[in-house]
C-alpha cells in the first residue's frame, strides 16, 4: 500500500468518525471506524519527516495548519459536542510530535537534547491537546520502532491498552487495526498528494457544518 493509499485510508475514515460524532452521535459504529485513522495520519507525519528536504519548514506547515483549523474545530465540536471541553485540534499534536522528532533527530549534543524532551514533554501535560499524552506517545513509537514489525507491534498494543486503562473504557481500541495498513506500507509514494490533508482537514468541518445548518 502506498503512502497516497494511506492518507486516502485516513481521509475516509476520518470522515466517517466526524460524520457519525455530528449526524448520528447514537450510532458508535461510526466513531469506532474513526478511531483508526489517526494512527495512519501519525505514520504518515512521520515518514513525511524522513523524506521531507526541510524539516524546518515541515514543522512550520504543520503549525500553520493547526492555526487555520482551530477555529473550525472549535465550531463544529461546538455543534457536534456541546459540553466537550477545550482542547487544540490534532495539527497541534502533530506539530508536538514533530518537535520531538526533530530534537532527536537534529539536536546536539545529548546535553541540549534532555532538556529540550523533557521541556516540550512538559508541555503536553498542562495544554489539552487531541489524543493527549497517548498521540504524542503513539508518533514515538511509530518512530522509534519503525525498523521491527513485531516490536512495534508490540509496544504499539501496549501503549493503546494503557491507554483504553488510562480512560477506563474500551472506546480506543479499534485503534489496534491502523497497524494493518501500516504494515501493509510499501514504501512507495503513489500520486503525489502533498497538501490533501492540510486542505482537507480544515475544509471538512466547514462542509460537514454546512451540510447540517442545511438539514438542521
Amino acid at each position: 500500500m502506498s503512502s497516497f493509499w494511506l492518507k486516502i485510508t485516513a481521509v475516509i475514515l476520518m470522515l466517517i468518525d466526524h460524520i457519525g460524532l455530528l449526524f448520528f452521535p447514537a450510532k458508535l459504529l461510526f466513531r469506532y471506524i474513526g478511531r483508526i485513522s489517526f494512527p495512519i495520519f501519525a505514520f504518515q507525519i512521520i515518514k513525511g519527516f524522513e523524506h521531507t528536504k526541510s524539516r524546518e519548514k515541515y514543522i512550520l506547515r504543520m503549525l500553520l495548519l493547526t492555526i487555520i483549523a482551530q477555529i473550525p474545530s472549535i465550531m463544529f465540536l461546538k455543534v457536534a459536542v456541546p459540553n466537550a471541553a477545550f482542547s487544540l485540534n490534532i495539527g497541534a499534536t502533530f506539530t508536538v510530535g514533530l518537535l520531538l522528532l526533530y530534537v532527536i533527530e537534529e539536536v546536539n549534543p545529548w546535553a541540549f537534547k534532555i532538556p529540550l524532551f523533557a521541556l516540550i514533554t512538559a508541555i503536553t501535560l498542562f495544554i489539552p491537546f487531541e489524543y493527549g499524552w497517548f498521540g504524542i506517545s503513539l508518533i514515538l513509537i511509530l518512530y522509534l520502532f519503525k525498523d521491527s514489525k513485531i516490536v512495534l507491534g508490540f509496544v504499539y498494543a501496549c501503549l493503546l491498552g494503557l491507554y483504553c486503562y488510562s480512560k477506563k473504557s474500551l472506546f480506543p481500541l479499534p485503534a489496534i487495526c491502523a497497524l494493518l495498513p501500516i504494515f501493509l506500507y510499501n514504501g512507495k509514494q503513489g500520486p503525489k498528494v502533498k497538501y490533501l490533508f492540510y486542505t482537507f482537514y480544515p475544509v471538512h468541518f466547514i462542509i460537514l457544518l454546512a451540510i447540517r445548518s442545511v438539514i438542521a
